[in-house]
């Protein structure tokens, strides 16, 4: 019997299925793509994969269908217009269904990196700007960044080994030989011979934080003297951590396993 719902794909939303595994709680966990699906290869055991993009519409039928008492939001920090299709769907279908949003942790504010509200405000400031860059944003916001100089030849995008990311990239108008293809979070190492390979002068990331990659990506650009742009978080209030979700999760364990 599955209460649970865990919206997924991420470094939290693994660490969120191994802990209902140890607790023997059984769960629904979605994924947008095909991909995010295929990363959960090794799922335990306690899950079952639901996958394709839901509105909010569609989510609340499945809260009430499959009459879930607690939903569990581990989406991206980025991923703004899912989390808040997710409290619609919650609001929704009543007090029957919780909501958690498992938050990611703040990362330290980085000193020699420069900080931008937006993927428009990086990419105007890259305008103007000599030598090469990489991309490390995702798929989904490579299109802000086709304004700068020479974007085709200079400008490099590493993304997910995906074919929806493929065709993102190439129909925005990035060369094929441009685009990296790879699932990170990727060490300082690879950074650095991703970074050679492109002669870039700057980086451009997300605020991600330790779960997403964003120190050794910050040590690689550090140590070859590339310029680190980083994109900063959406506001976001409340949010549990992974050890409070565990505390209510034992709390709660009887009901959501349908033993009371």
């Amino acid at each position: 019997m599955k209460r649970v719902l865990v919206f997924g794909g991420t470094t939290e939303g693994k660490k969120t299925l191994e802990l209902l595994e140890r607790l023997g709680i059984e769960a629904y966990v979605s994924v947008a793509t095909q991909y995010g699906a295929q990363t959960l290869d090794q799922k335990p055991r306690c899950c079952e994969i639901i996958t394709g993009r839901l509105d909010a519409s569609q989510m609340a039928d499945f809260l009430s269908r499959n009459r879930i008492l607690l939903v569990i939001d581990a989406t991206h920090p980025y991923a703004v217009e899912v989390t808040a299709n997710i409290k619609t769907a919650c609001a929704a279908a009543g007090n029957d269904a919780a909501y958690l949003r498992l938050a990611r942790g703040q990362g330290e504010r980085l000193s020699d990196a420069l900080y931008f509200p937006g993927m428009e405000e990086a990419a105007q400031y890259l305008c103007g700007k000599e030598g090469n860059v990489l991309l490390t944003t995702g798929s989904k916001d490579l299109a802000c960044f086709t304004v700068i100089d020479d974007f085709k030849s200079r400008v490099y995008a590493r993304i997910l080994p995906a074919a929806q990311s493929a065709d993102i990239a190439l129909a925005a108008g990035y060369l094929g030989e441009h685009l990296i293809f790879g699932q990170g979070p990727f060490s300082e190492r690879q950074n650095v011979d991703i970074l050679k390979q492109c002669g870039a002068r700057y980086l451009v990331t997300k605020d991600t934080g330790a779960e997403g990659g964003l120190p050794p990506k910050a040590s690689a650009a550090r140590r070859l003297g590339v310029r680190l742009l980083i994109v900063e978080r959406p506001k976001e209030t409340g949010g549990v951590t992974l050890e409070e979700l565990a505390v209510y999760l034992q709390k709660e364990r009887g009901r959501l396993c349908g033993d009371l």
